[in-house]
């Protein structure tokens, strides 16, 4: 909102399959220019006190790509993995911008450190609309975000 991550009254919550099943039909307004300025300036929090533990990144049939080039370059390989649903064709243009940690979507939580809880979990990234979502939009339904 207005170039500013908020997160909305309510959440985080816990996943349910019938709630993600309601969330993948809300389609969202996102600012990929303000997420990739988010994304480098992950290099001020990165220091001795070990403020970003890991980066995830979704390779979403590619569309990632443009985030994980925005994570600073130190970071890449430090603390960055790429994640997947069932392959990543575009596993050596990650390699290239210094990313080695790779796994699929199912195995991302198993990868997370035990020390500390994760902070945020989920960044929708995508804008989903008319030209890129197989399910007709039919608006929101009353009470939902």
């Amino acid at each position: 909102e207005d170039g500013v991550y908020r997160v909305g009254t309510g959440y985080p919550t816990p996943r349910t399959a019938a709630q993600a099943a309601r969330e993948a039909r809300n389609w969202d307004r996102v600012s990929a220019p303000a997420i990739r300025a988010a994304l480098a300036g992950l290099a001020r929090l990165d220091g001795p006190d070990g403020a970003v533990d890991l980066v995830a990144i979704g390779n979403n049939a590619g569309q990632g790509l443009a985030l994980a080039d925005a994570v600073p370059a130190p970071l890449r390989a430090a603390r960055g993995i790429v994640v997947y649903g069932s392959s990543l064709p575009e596993r050596a243009d990650y390699e290239l911008l210094g990313y080695r940690r790779f796994c699929p979507r199912g195995e991302l939580l198993a990868r997370l450190g035990a020390d500390r809880p994760a902070a945020l979990g989920f960044v929708n990234t995508i804008e989903h609309d008319e030209t890129n979502f197989h399910t007709p939009w039919r608006g929101r339904e009353a009470g939902e975000r």
